[in-house]
Protein backbone atom coordinates (compact mmCIF):
# COMPACT_ATOMS: atom_id res chain seq x y z
CA UNK A 1 0.00 0.00 0.00
CA UNK A 2 2.72 2.32 0.68
CA UNK A 3 4.58 1.23 -2.33
CA UNK A 4 1.48 2.12 -4.69
CA UNK A 5 0.83 5.20 -2.82
CA UNK A 6 4.30 6.26 -3.66
CA UNK A 7 4.14 4.99 -6.96
CA UNK A 8 1.03 7.53 -7.62
CA UNK A 9 2.81 10.80 -5.69
CA UNK A 10 5.90 10.03 -8.21
CA UNK A 11 3.57 9.70 -11.37
CA UNK A 12 1.71 13.09 -10.53
CA UNK A 13 5.52 14.69 -9.64
CA UNK A 14 4.79 15.63 -5.84
CA UNK A 15 7.15 13.54 -4.10
CA UNK A 16 9.30 16.28 -2.33
CA UNK A 17 13.11 15.26 -1.03
CA UNK A 18 13.33 13.72 2.38
CA UNK A 19 14.22 15.87 5.50
CA UNK A 20 16.86 14.69 7.32
CA UNK A 21 16.11 12.45 10.09
CA UNK A 22 18.14 11.73 13.13
CA UNK A 23 16.48 8.39 13.95
CA UNK A 24 17.66 7.25 10.22
CA UNK A 25 21.40 8.90 10.17
CA UNK A 26 21.84 8.14 14.21
CA UNK A 27 23.43 11.63 14.07
CA UNK A 28 22.35 15.00 15.51
CA UNK A 29 21.60 18.08 12.86
CA UNK A 30 23.24 21.41 12.82
CA UNK A 31 21.75 23.81 10.79
CA UNK A 32 24.13 26.63 10.21
CA UNK A 33 22.82 30.17 9.39
CA UNK A 34 23.96 31.51 5.56
CA UNK A 35 20.91 33.45 5.49
CA UNK A 36 21.40 36.76 6.54
CA UNK A 37 25.74 37.50 5.25
CA UNK A 38 27.21 34.92 6.97
CA UNK A 39 30.15 32.62 5.12
CA UNK A 40 30.94 29.42 5.73
CA UNK A 41 34.56 29.58 6.44
CA UNK A 42 35.52 26.51 8.59
CA UNK A 43 32.79 24.24 7.36
CA UNK A 44 35.55 23.93 4.43
CA UNK A 45 38.68 23.79 4.91
CA UNK A 46 40.35 26.70 6.28
CA UNK A 47 43.73 27.70 3.83
CA UNK A 48 46.54 29.99 3.46
CA UNK A 49 48.56 30.17 0.11
CA UNK A 50 46.98 26.99 -0.84
CA UNK A 51 48.09 25.02 2.11
CA UNK A 52 45.74 23.56 4.18
CA UNK A 53 45.92 24.75 7.93
CA UNK A 54 43.12 23.26 9.27
CA UNK A 55 40.62 20.24 7.75
CA UNK A 56 36.81 21.77 7.58
CA UNK A 57 34.18 20.93 10.02
CA UNK A 58 32.42 18.62 7.17
CA UNK A 59 35.05 16.92 7.09
CA UNK A 60 36.18 16.12 10.98
CA UNK A 61 32.59 16.51 12.44
CA UNK A 62 31.31 13.43 11.11
CA UNK A 63 28.84 12.36 14.35
CA UNK A 64 26.72 14.99 13.26
CA UNK A 65 24.78 15.78 9.95
CA UNK A 66 24.91 19.47 8.48
CA UNK A 67 22.40 21.52 6.99
CA UNK A 68 21.90 25.27 6.21
CA UNK A 69 19.72 27.99 5.23
CA UNK A 70 20.78 30.35 2.59
CA UNK A 71 21.97 30.68 -1.19
CA UNK A 72 21.44 27.88 -2.62
CA UNK A 73 24.77 28.13 -4.20
CA UNK A 74 26.12 26.51 -1.34
CA UNK A 75 23.73 23.35 -1.84
CA UNK A 76 26.64 22.24 -4.51
CA UNK A 77 29.72 23.75 -2.75
CA UNK A 78 29.38 22.48 0.73
CA UNK A 79 27.45 19.48 -0.42
CA UNK A 80 24.82 19.35 2.65
CA UNK A 81 21.15 19.72 2.15
CA UNK A 82 19.81 23.68 1.90
CA UNK A 83 16.57 24.19 4.14
CA UNK A 84 16.10 27.38 2.18
CA UNK A 85 16.15 30.94 1.63
CA UNK A 86 15.11 32.01 5.72
CA UNK A 87 14.81 30.45 8.92
CA UNK A 88 11.29 28.49 9.25
CA UNK A 89 10.22 26.54 12.04
CA UNK A 90 8.34 24.01 9.93
CA UNK A 91 12.42 23.25 8.48
CA UNK A 92 13.69 23.42 11.77
CA UNK A 93 11.11 20.91 13.02
CA UNK A 94 10.85 18.84 9.84
CA UNK A 95 14.32 18.46 9.76
CA UNK A 96 15.13 17.13 13.70
CA UNK A 97 17.52 20.53 13.46
CA UNK A 98 19.04 20.50 17.32
CA UNK A 99 22.04 22.90 17.35
CA UNK A 100 21.43 26.45 15.06
CA UNK A 101 24.01 28.32 14.23
CA UNK A 102 24.12 31.75 13.32
CA UNK A 103 27.98 33.10 12.99
CA UNK A 104 27.81 37.34 12.78
CA UNK A 105 24.76 37.95 10.94
CA UNK A 106 25.43 41.24 8.88
CA UNK A 107 21.67 41.81 8.31
CA UNK A 108 19.07 41.71 10.61
CA UNK A 109 16.55 38.39 11.01
CA UNK A 110 13.31 39.12 9.59
CA UNK A 111 9.87 39.30 12.22
CA UNK A 112 8.66 35.61 11.32
CA UNK A 113 11.92 34.00 11.85
CA UNK A 114 13.12 35.13 15.21
CA UNK A 115 9.20 33.66 15.78
CA UNK A 116 10.20 30.53 14.42
CA UNK A 117 13.29 30.33 16.30
CA UNK A 118 11.46 31.20 19.45
CA UNK A 119 8.53 28.32 18.95
CA UNK A 120 11.68 25.66 17.85
CA UNK A 121 13.37 26.63 21.62
CA UNK A 122 9.71 26.07 23.06
CA UNK A 123 10.16 22.42 22.92
CA UNK A 124 13.24 22.65 25.12
CA UNK A 125 16.64 20.22 23.97
CA UNK A 126 17.37 22.55 21.68
CA UNK A 127 20.89 24.68 21.36
CA UNK A 128 21.49 27.70 20.21
CA UNK A 129 24.80 29.56 19.09
CA UNK A 130 24.90 33.30 18.21
CA UNK A 131 27.88 34.79 17.45
CA UNK A 132 29.15 38.36 17.21
CA UNK A 133 32.25 40.34 16.62
CA UNK A 134 33.45 43.51 17.85
CA UNK A 135 32.62 46.91 17.47
CA UNK A 136 35.36 47.69 14.41
CA UNK A 137 34.13 48.43 10.66
CA UNK A 138 30.71 46.54 10.44
CA UNK A 139 30.93 44.71 13.69
CA UNK A 140 29.02 47.03 15.54
CA UNK A 141 25.72 46.85 13.41
CA UNK A 142 26.31 42.97 13.92
CA UNK A 143 26.76 43.34 17.24
CA UNK A 144 23.04 45.15 17.51
CA UNK A 145 21.87 42.63 15.50
CA UNK A 146 22.36 39.78 17.61
CA UNK A 147 21.47 41.65 20.61
CA UNK A 148 18.07 42.72 18.91
CA UNK A 149 17.71 38.85 18.41
CA UNK A 150 18.26 37.44 21.83
CA UNK A 151 15.95 40.63 23.13
CA UNK A 152 13.01 39.29 21.03
CA UNK A 153 13.60 35.84 22.12
CA UNK A 154 13.24 36.73 26.13
CA UNK A 155 14.99 33.61 26.95
CA UNK A 156 18.52 34.33 28.00
CA UNK A 157 20.04 37.17 29.97
CA UNK A 158 23.35 37.28 27.85
CA UNK A 159 24.11 39.92 26.11
CA UNK A 160 27.24 41.27 23.21
CA UNK A 161 28.65 44.80 24.99
CA UNK A 162 29.45 47.24 22.37
CA UNK A 163 33.04 47.35 22.44
CA UNK A 164 36.11 44.71 21.85
CA UNK A 165 38.92 42.80 23.34
CA UNK A 166 42.42 43.28 22.51
CA UNK A 167 45.60 42.30 23.65
CA UNK A 168 48.90 43.55 23.15
CA UNK A 169 50.63 40.00 24.49
CA UNK A 170 48.51 36.73 24.15
CA UNK A 171 47.79 37.55 20.25
CA UNK A 172 48.86 36.39 16.77
CA UNK A 173 51.25 38.01 14.61
CA UNK A 174 51.73 40.89 16.85
CA UNK A 175 48.50 42.49 16.11
CA UNK A 176 46.46 43.42 19.73
CA UNK A 177 42.69 42.59 17.70
CA UNK A 178 43.99 38.96 16.98
CA UNK A 179 43.35 37.87 20.62
CA UNK A 180 44.57 34.70 21.54
CA UNK A 181 42.24 33.42 24.11
CA UNK A 182 41.54 30.44 26.40
CA UNK A 183 38.91 27.36 26.92
CA UNK A 184 39.36 27.59 30.47
CA UNK A 185 35.78 27.22 32.00
CA UNK A 186 34.87 28.92 35.05
CA UNK A 187 35.30 26.05 37.83
CA UNK A 188 32.00 25.86 38.88
CA UNK A 189 30.92 24.58 35.40
CA UNK A 190 29.17 21.90 35.36
CA UNK A 191 30.43 18.79 32.93
CA UNK A 192 33.45 21.04 33.22
CA UNK A 193 36.35 18.13 32.16
CA UNK A 194 34.12 18.08 28.56
CA UNK A 195 35.07 21.61 27.86
CA UNK A 196 38.87 20.50 28.49
CA UNK A 197 39.47 17.62 27.05
CA UNK A 198 42.02 16.46 24.16
CA UNK A 199 44.13 19.86 24.31
CA UNK A 200 47.49 19.97 22.02
CA UNK A 201 48.31 23.57 22.86
CA UNK A 202 46.63 24.61 26.22
CA UNK A 203 43.17 25.27 25.00
CA UNK A 204 44.39 28.98 22.83
CA UNK A 205 41.64 29.54 20.87
CA UNK A 206 41.61 32.29 17.82
CA UNK A 207 39.12 35.18 18.36
CA UNK A 208 40.20 37.80 15.62
CA UNK A 209 38.68 41.09 16.90
CA UNK A 210 36.57 39.39 19.26
CA UNK A 211 33.08 41.29 21.11
CA UNK A 212 32.30 40.72 25.23
CA UNK A 213 30.22 38.98 26.38
CA UNK A 214 27.93 41.00 29.03
CA UNK A 215 24.71 40.31 30.83
CA UNK A 216 21.74 42.56 31.87
CA UNK A 217 18.83 41.93 34.11
CA UNK A 218 15.77 41.35 32.07
CA UNK A 219 15.71 38.86 29.27
CA UNK A 220 13.70 41.34 27.14
CA UNK A 221 16.23 43.36 26.90
CA UNK A 222 15.30 45.91 29.52
CA UNK A 223 16.79 45.80 33.28
CA UNK A 224 20.94 47.19 33.81
CA UNK A 225 24.03 45.82 32.02
CA UNK A 226 26.75 43.70 34.38
CA UNK A 227 30.23 42.45 33.44
CA UNK A 228 29.94 38.99 33.13
CA UNK A 229 31.53 37.60 36.72
CA UNK A 230 32.08 34.69 38.33
CA UNK A 231 30.19 35.86 41.28
CA UNK A 232 28.30 38.13 39.60
CA UNK A 233 25.82 36.10 36.76
CA UNK A 234 22.61 35.58 36.01
CA UNK A 235 21.74 31.61 37.16
CA UNK A 236 23.09 29.09 34.75
CA UNK A 237 25.28 31.19 33.42
CA UNK A 238 29.11 30.26 32.57
CA UNK A 239 31.92 31.23 30.82
CA UNK A 240 33.52 28.85 28.30
CA UNK A 241 36.41 31.04 26.70
CA UNK A 242 38.30 33.87 28.09
CA UNK A 243 40.57 36.10 27.32
CA UNK A 244 44.29 36.38 28.92
CA UNK A 245 44.92 38.73 31.68
CA UNK A 246 47.27 40.82 29.77
CA UNK A 247 44.11 41.99 27.21
CA UNK A 248 41.78 45.22 27.58
CA UNK A 249 38.83 46.57 26.66
CA UNK A 250 38.94 49.11 23.49
CA UNK A 251 36.20 51.57 21.78
CA UNK A 252 35.99 51.78 18.02
CA UNK A 253 32.92 52.84 17.34
CA UNK A 254 29.90 54.51 19.64
CA UNK A 255 27.63 53.89 21.38
CA UNK A 256 29.44 53.46 24.04
CA UNK A 257 29.94 49.56 25.82
CA UNK A 258 26.84 49.37 28.49
CA UNK A 259 28.77 46.90 31.17
CA UNK A 260 32.83 47.45 30.49
CA UNK A 261 34.81 50.25 30.53
CA UNK A 262 37.39 51.17 27.77
CA UNK A 263 41.13 50.62 29.05
CA UNK A 264 39.57 48.14 31.48
CA UNK A 265 42.49 45.20 32.09
CA UNK A 266 41.45 41.52 32.71
CA UNK A 267 40.21 38.45 31.49
CA UNK A 268 36.86 38.87 29.72
CA UNK A 269 34.23 36.35 28.74
CA UNK A 270 34.29 35.76 24.84
CA UNK A 271 32.04 32.61 24.72
CA UNK A 272 29.39 32.26 27.99
CA UNK A 273 26.44 29.83 27.56
CA UNK A 274 23.07 30.13 29.72
CA UNK A 275 20.98 26.75 30.40
CA UNK A 276 17.30 27.71 30.51
CA UNK A 277 14.56 25.46 31.39
CA UNK A 278 11.77 24.72 29.01
CA UNK A 279 8.95 22.17 29.30
CA UNK A 280 11.13 19.55 31.45
CA UNK A 281 13.73 19.97 29.22
CA UNK A 282 16.91 22.36 28.80
CA UNK A 283 17.72 24.80 26.36
CA UNK A 284 21.43 26.03 25.90
CA UNK A 285 22.31 29.11 25.12
CA UNK A 286 25.60 30.47 23.45
CA UNK A 287 26.35 33.69 22.87
CA UNK A 288 30.23 34.70 21.69
CA UNK A 289 31.83 37.71 20.75
CA UNK A 290 33.97 35.17 18.12
CA UNK A 291 32.43 33.00 15.96
CA UNK A 292 32.67 29.44 15.45
CA UNK A 293 31.95 29.38 11.87
CA UNK A 294 32.46 32.39 9.39
CA UNK A 295 33.42 35.54 9.88
CA UNK A 296 36.95 36.92 9.20
CA UNK A 297 38.65 34.18 10.50
CA UNK A 298 36.48 31.79 12.77
CA UNK A 299 37.14 30.04 16.27
CA UNK A 300 37.69 26.75 14.32
CA UNK A 301 41.09 27.66 12.77
CA UNK A 302 43.93 25.27 14.36
CA UNK A 303 46.65 27.52 13.40
CA UNK A 304 47.20 31.57 12.57
CA UNK A 305 50.55 33.30 11.76
CA UNK A 306 52.20 30.23 13.24
CA UNK A 307 50.47 30.04 16.91
CA UNK A 308 49.42 26.85 17.14
CA UNK A 309 45.68 26.91 18.02
CA UNK A 310 43.44 24.34 19.82
CA UNK A 311 40.29 25.46 18.03
CA UNK A 312 38.71 22.58 16.49
CA UNK A 313 39.02 20.82 19.33
CA UNK A 314 37.77 23.88 21.73
CA UNK A 315 34.70 24.19 19.23
CA UNK A 316 33.99 20.46 19.16
CA UNK A 317 34.10 20.39 22.83
CA UNK A 318 31.22 22.88 23.13
CA UNK A 319 28.95 21.20 21.09
CA UNK A 320 29.53 18.18 22.86
CA UNK A 321 29.08 19.78 26.36
CA UNK A 322 25.64 21.61 25.10
CA UNK A 323 24.23 18.35 23.89
CA UNK A 324 24.88 17.07 27.34
CA UNK A 325 23.51 19.84 29.25
CA UNK A 326 20.92 19.62 26.86
CA UNK A 327 19.83 15.88 28.83
CA UNK A 328 21.12 16.84 32.47
CA UNK A 329 18.59 16.89 34.94
CA UNK A 330 17.03 20.02 36.84
CA UNK A 331 19.25 19.19 40.06
CA UNK A 332 22.53 19.89 37.71
CA UNK A 333 21.43 23.81 37.32
CA UNK A 334 21.49 26.26 39.78
CA UNK A 335 18.06 27.46 39.29
CA UNK A 336 15.39 26.85 36.56
CA UNK A 337 16.68 30.24 34.68
CA UNK A 338 13.40 31.15 33.83
CA UNK A 339 11.14 30.60 30.62
CA UNK A 340 10.55 31.74 27.22
CA UNK A 341 8.09 34.52 28.03
CA UNK A 342 5.10 35.17 24.87
CA UNK A 343 6.33 37.13 22.00
CA UNK A 344 7.82 40.34 22.45
CA UNK A 345 6.79 43.63 20.39
CA UNK A 346 8.94 43.31 17.26
CA UNK A 347 10.80 46.71 15.85
CA UNK A 348 12.16 46.77 12.25
CA UNK A 349 15.52 47.58 11.93
CA UNK A 350 16.88 49.67 9.55
CA UNK A 351 19.81 48.84 7.68
CA UNK A 352 22.06 51.47 7.93
CA UNK A 353 25.29 50.65 5.12
CA UNK A 354 28.37 51.18 6.15
CA UNK A 355 31.82 50.95 4.93
CA UNK A 356 33.38 47.73 5.27
CA UNK A 357 37.25 48.02 7.10
CA UNK A 358 38.40 44.47 8.12
CA UNK A 359 42.52 44.25 9.27
CA UNK A 360 44.57 41.28 7.95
Amino acid sequence: MFLAAVVLLSVFGVVASPAVSAADTGKVVIAVDLAHGENPKGLTDVTYKNETLTEGMLKTLTDYTFVYFGDPKYESDLGIKRLGDKITYEALKNNNVTILILGQPTSPLLPEEINAIRQWLQEGGKVLWVAGDSDYGNGAKTQQFVNSLLDQLNITNLRLDLASVEDAISNAGGKPYRVVAYADPWENTPKRELLVQNFKNGGKVLAHGPGVVAWIDGKDGSGDWHPLKADVKPDNAYVLVHSNSSSDITENNDPPANAYQAGEQGEFPIVAAQIVKVNDKNDVIIVSGETPVGGYEPMWASEYYKVKLDGPTVVSNILQWSLEMTKASEESNEGSGGGICGPAFIVGLAIVPLLLRRRK
